[in-house]
């Protein structure tokens, strides 16, 4: 492929003019959207808005008049169509770590007498450190980790829930969602999906796939398991959950391991 072609392309990309919507550098290809995407030039007019007049002007009421309050719920609704799910069933709260740690702690929670937490070795570092943190806070709570092809038939009886990565962050081989889902659920127990890696970049559908519980990069999200409705909503409140809170110190920098630790 020539230079040419690459511009004959361009210039039939459907895609292309939404380039002009973003405030980028001249001459700048960016290909670290995953990590932190270019301002859109509306979203900069946007931020000069808050901070001038619903901060600056209308200061603590724009908790109310200006809807601050209800931000977390409404920009989860947003974001519920691109992942599969119901608009009331997304909120945007914490962190990746802080939200994986607390949906974790709530489907322990919910499943009594099962004291096992399942992955797979080669999932995305972060969440293996914030699941051995979790472990090693409850007492008898195990985190048992196994090859990615193993982990269906180690899902047991006493395994509370699973948590996997939906796309892996440097094979990119994605779970079947749906018959994983299926798998645990046959065995009792829950599913908590990391979307950080597919959430807008793949199709996913949360409620086609009868998923529990998910999170990704700054959202958490929330699939009620059907005998849990009354508890559900509550899985990212800290006041939900009685274990001390999330040891940060585990999880600093645990992003830049490029291994992932030594499990049970």
């Amino acid at each position: 492929m020539t230079r040419d072609d690459a511009l004959a392309l361009d210039a039939v990309d459907p895609l292309a003019q939404f380039r002009d919507a973003f405030d980028l550098p001249k001459g700048v290809i960016y290909l670290d959207g995953n990590s932190l995407g270019p301002p859109a030039k509306t979203a900069l007019a946007r931020l000069a808005d808050v901070g001038a007049r619903e901060w600056g002007q209308d200061l603590i009421r724009s908790w109310n008049v200006n809807g601050w309050i209800d931000a977390p719920l409404r920009v989860g609704g947003k974001i519920a169509g691109l992942i599969g799910a119901q608009p009331n069933e997304v909120t945007v709260a914490d962190s990746t770590s802080v939200n994986l740690f607390k949906l974790a702690a709530g489907a322990l929670s919910l499943q009594p007498g099962r004291a096992t937490i399942l992955s797979e070795t080669g999932n995305f570092p972060t969440d293996l450190y914030v699941l051995q943190g979790l472990a090693a806070l409850l007492p008898g709570v195990e985190l048992k980790a196994v090859d990615a092809d193993d982990l269906p038939a180690a899902i047991d009886e006493d395994v509370a829930v699973v948590v996997l990565t939906e796309v892996h962050y440097k094979s990119a081989r994605r779970w079947d969602m749906a018959a994983l889902t299926a798998a645990a659920h046959a065995k009792g127990a829950l599913v908590l999906w990391d979307l950080s890696h597919s959430a807008g970049a793949v199709a996913t559908d949360l409620n086609g796939s009868g998923a529990d519980l998910a999170e990704e990069e700054q959202r958490g999200f929330r699939q009620c398991p059907a005998d849990a409705a009354p508890v559900c909503p509550e899985l990212l409140d800290d006041r939900a959950i009685e274990v001390g809170g999330p040891t940060r110190s585990r999880v600093t920098d645990a992003h830049d391991s490029a291994d992932a630790p030594t499990t049970p």
